[in-house]
């Protein structure tokens, strides 16, 4: 295995092409990989529509479809091309993540490494479990906002279908520096026997 920088997914997009068609056509034929197997304590995955956009001159947008699960302290993320190509497979852990783009695996030392790499975006793995929910982390500081609220440098909004998330914006910085990354949130499930206590405590966290 390599280590060391990925080309952002945006990049990815351009040149998809033929080689995430062959590795979209692998996936289909193989078994499901063991990281997608293995069983949670109490997960929560999700599917639907990605977009990550920012303004650096030069940086291409990602727009496509996640799946994505995200457990206590583990969890893994598929990112396809609207037409359901295969860009990249993550997995991470407490203390390591790794990135197979049909190229090879790349390992990073931390999930923000991770998601610096894949989306462009270095996002909290700390916060992003309870962001996905439309909550801020209760153990990290953060205010209200009109609807949403700020938390790590991000603005987090949220629009809620049947009381549950639906899109959920992370945005910060602004003009060239501006960055955003938006969820459409198509399906969302609890996985997991460790999850009915859990969800007496969260009951107004949605999904």
């Amino acid at each position: 295995m390599r280590r060391g920088k990925l080309p952002g997914a945006q990049a990815r997009v351009l040149r998809a092409g033929a080689a995430a068609a062959a590795l979209a056509l692998l996936g289909a034929c193989a078994s499901q990989p063991a990281w997608r197997q293995a069983q949670p304590r109490c997960a929560r995955d999700y599917a639907g529509r990605i977009s990550v956009v920012q303004h650096r001159p030069g940086v291409n947008n990602l727009y496509g479809s996640f799946e994505l699960r995200l457990d206590a302290d583990s969890g893994w993320l598929e990112l396809a091309t609207p037409l359901g190509q295969v860009l990249a497979r993550a997995s991470w852990g407490a203390a390591s993540a790794r990135v197979d783009d049909g190229h090879g695996v790349r390992e990073f030392e931390s999930f923000e490494d991770m998601t610096q790499a894949t989306l462009g975006l270095r996002l909290p793995r700390a916060a992003l479990r309870d962001w996905v929910r439309g909550l801020p982390a209760a153990a990290l500081p953060w205010h209200a906002l009109p609807d949403g609220f700020e938390q790590l440098g991000w603005r987090v909004t949220v629009l809620r279908r049947d009381a549950r998330p639906h899109v959920l914006r992370l945005a910060r910085g602004s003009g060239d520096a501006a960055e955003q990354l938006a969820l459409v949130i198509d399906s969302a499930r609890r996985l997991g026997a460790g999850c009915g206590a859990e969800a007496a405590g969260s009951a107004a966290g949605g999904a």
